[in-house]
């Protein structure tokens, strides 16, 4: 049985396994013939429903229940335009840096799943080449890019004052607008770039950002950006804020360890079209609803957002954090995807949330759908159809659809939002994924709301499509020094096993892909853009069994059947599998087609290139942590050209503490970033920008390798070499 993972560590307080065995799988609407990619498959497509949403009105109330507050602010920051970043510490004693060193992993962004056997991953041909395998180009296929943040910027941030500093993974966003491109990461920075990629700013934390540190509150990463072209131009950026500070431990002794209203997500809104500020900062409050089964101990996980013609939309996966004394829905321990869609005018004019008659104000508004009470076609949230248990058919990561700028907004149906979300509930690897709209955004300008029963909230299933099957398998990675490794039990980071003393060095691991879960979704060119990551089985003639690799499945919905008729249509769908290798978070974005904005319709996934050559010993052995990409259409079934580029060449394995803590027990897994992202710039001369995490810099050995803080000539922490890239290319 191939290696199988938990999905959900929320730092070791939730050790909730549940055994689930296959649940049938099945369409409900007569099949359509349609033409995918290159060949012709019996794609059915049926409704969700269509929905009231669970509240609409001002969004300082956000609740039936009376006394509760959805939305505070704002909060004026000073813009960050003068701030400097430098490193605050630099450990000069090696021995009791390493003392002192429990570095954090961040929590996981969905619930656990887990089934018996494994099913057959779906199957591309590498020998004879066939659609779904691609080859391989070490060309940057025209793209140019530079390296951005690393674990020593994190590291070493003077906000980040509890020791250790490392954390993993380094999820990692990406926005674009006015001239500038922005990234933003873990556990809570940015970096500002001209259109150019040359670095306008030092590193500016979002502590400092959203100024965080006077309120006593702290940082807790899971990071978004956007930038939204209408009222003069604005930029977002979001974040998970934990209500105790940074000194006591941040998020880890907050939030995330369970303490009773301690979630926040921070929106910070630029009062202008700069990204450096000032800003309007906002905070919505994980616990606003005293109904909400979990409360006071509800978690906003994985949170995406982005913008349409009339709504901010903002997503995350709801967790009560102490189910033994508050449970979710059904006493179960995940309520399901929230959805909020507030009036984006009124964040973007900073408007109060509340009146100073402490009275909620009427002009700023909020439609709200609680997801976990929204049926699947295998159950409810409270109880699946097989089990009847909770907490297993909720729908998850259902991640709203960005759009590039308000040429590619949907306004039928009285302004409209679309997101994506897979159905693989039990494990199994699954043929279905739903899409989910909003419509009707625009009445949320009206005051008071007073016509927000014009807003609702629709789904439709698309069955029988490509299947794909990805639980967390690790992707390899190219055989390389691991100096972290080999001193993994003198870091802390390995563990004794009854009277086996822990051991000294650690092997090499792989590369995490968490999940089939969407993780960021794109919309231009009328479609929708969206990849998962799948376990495929590679077949060569010359092998005698397939390579089994990481892989992406992708889908391209079209929304031009939804304005006429509200049923979606399914473009086109396909596999990239780089041959003898794997590829970790696939993401994607397409360009609008205006001349004036230089588009020519084209699009690109990219994703992490990782690898170590399968048993032919491909490719010189395989691939450091590589950032890569491929071009596809919205008809081209695949890759066009059936060729990955890699525009930044990995220069080491991943050598962080999440790749060896616990070893031999494998209590928790290797952490990546748990999204790229992709965004086109207009007025850019056709640029779409990428971001992925790679190995920036070769990994020293001891005695320039040292368990400390910018070790290695500053090339990383002793407890974690991650970086990123940020890229452009013209598709």
């Amino acid at each position: 049985m191939r290696r199988r993972v938990a999905l959900l560590s929320l730092l070791s307080l939730l050790s909730l396994i549940v055994a689930l065995v296959v649940a049938p799988v099945g369409a409900t609407a007569a099949p359509v013939t349609k033409t995918v990619g290159a060949r012709t498959s019996a794609v059915t497509s049926s409704s969700l429903g269509n929905f009231k949403p669970t509240f609409v009105g001002p969004a300082a109330t956000g609740c039936v229940s009376a006394g509760c507050s959805l939305l505070t602010g704002p909060f004026p920051s000073p813009s960050t335009d003068s701030v400097s970043s430098s490193p605050s510490h630099i450990a000069a004693d090696p021995a009791a840096e390493a003392a002192s060193h429990h570095p954090h992993a961040m929590p996981l962004p969905v619930f656990p799943r887990s089934s018996g056997s494994d099913p057959a991953p779906p199957t591309v041909s590498c020998q004879p080449l066939g659609p779904g395998c691609d080859s391989i180009s070490t060309s940057p296929g025209g793209a140019a890019g530079v390296n951005g943040l690393n674990a020593v910027d994190s590291g070493t941030l003077s906000t980040n004052v509890l020791l250790p500093r490392d954390i993993e993974p380094p999820d990692q966003g990406l926005c674009a607008g006015n001239g500038y491109v922005v990234e933003d990461n873990n556990i809570g920075e940015i970096l500002v770039f001209n259109r150019a990629l040359q670095r306008k700013s030092a590193v500016i934390s979002l502590d400092t950002l959203m100024g965080l540190t006077s309120k006593g509150f702290s940082s807790g990463g899971d990071i978004s950006c956007t930038y939204d072209y209408n009222n003069g131009g604005h930029w977002f950026f979001t974040q998970f804020v934990s209500t105790n500070p940074e000194s006591s431990g941040g998020a880890f002794t907050g939030c995330f360890a369970g303490a009773a209203g301690a979630c926040l997500e921070g929106i910070a809104v630029t009062k202008g079209s700069s990204p450096f500020g000032p800003y309007n900062v906002y905070f919505a409050h994980a616990d606003y609803n005293p109904a909400e089964p979990g409360y006071p101990y509800l978690l906003n996980d994985f949170a995406k957002i982005s913008t349409t013609r009339d709504a901010f939309l903002l997503f995350y996966d709801e967790f009560p954090l102490n189910p033994a004394v508050a449970p979710g829905i059904g006493g179960g321990f995940f309520n399901g995807s929230q959805e909020f869609a507030f009036n984006k005018r009124a964040l973007e004019l900073g408007m109060p949330a509340t009146l100073s008659n402490g009275k909620p104000n009427p002009f700023f508004t909020v439609a709200i759908e609680n997801m976990g009470l929204v049926p699947t076609p295998d159950g409810t949230c409270a109880s699946d159809n097989v089990h009847h248990l909770p907490s297993i058919t909720c729908w998850y990561q259902t991640i709203p659809a960005q759009a590039p700028d308000p040429t590619q907004y949907d306004n039928s149906r009285g302004g409209s939002g679309f997101m994506l979300s897979s159905l693989d509930f039990y494990g199994n690897g699954d043929n279905r994924f739903a899409v989910f709209d909003w419509t009707g955004l625009a009445n949320l300008n009206s005051v008071g709301c007073s016509t927000c029963s014009g807003i609702r909230f629709g789904g439709q299933l698309f069955s029988n499509v490509q299947a794909y099957y990805g639980e967390g398998f690790l992707g390899a990675q190219k055989t390389g020094p691991i100096p972290l490794g080999d001193e993994c039990g003198p870091a802390g980071l390995s563990v004794a096993v009854g009277s086996t003393p822990a051991p000294a060095s650690c092997p090499e691991g792989g590369i995490a892909t968490n999940g089939d879960g969407f993780t960021q979704v794109s919309q231009a060119q009328s479609q929708i853009w969206g990849a998962v990551s799948t376990e495929v089985d590679q077949t060569y003639t010359s092998e005698s069994t397939p390579e089994v690799h990481q892989a992406a499945a992708y889908w391209v919905v079209g929304t031009g059947t939804f304005d006429r008729s509200r049923v979606f249509s399914l473009t086109s769908q396909g596999y990239v599998s780089p041959a003898h290798e794997d590829l970790e978070f696939p993401a994607m974005a397409a360009e609008g087609y205006s001349f004036q904005d230089g588009g020519n319709g084209g699009a690109i996934m990219d994703f992490t290139l990782s690898g170590n050559g399968g048993p032919t010993g491909a490719d010189n052995g395989g691939f450091y942590p590589s950032t890569a990409f491929g071009r596809v259409s919205a008809r081209s079934g695949g890759l066009l050209g059936s060729v990955v580029n890699v525009a930044d060449l990995g220069q080491s394995p991943q050598d962080g503490f999440t790749e060896y803590q616990f070893y031999p027990t494998n209590l928790v897994r290797p952490r990546w970033g748990d999204y790229n992202n992709a965004i086109f710039l207009p007025g850019s001369g056709g640029q779409i920008y990428f971001a992925t995490e790679y190995i920036q810099s070769p990994n020293c050995l001891p005695p320039a390798f040292t368990l400390t803080l910018a070790t290695c000539g500053g090339t990383r922490d002793g407890l974690a070499n991650w970086g990123t890239s940020v890229n452009s290319v013209v598709p």
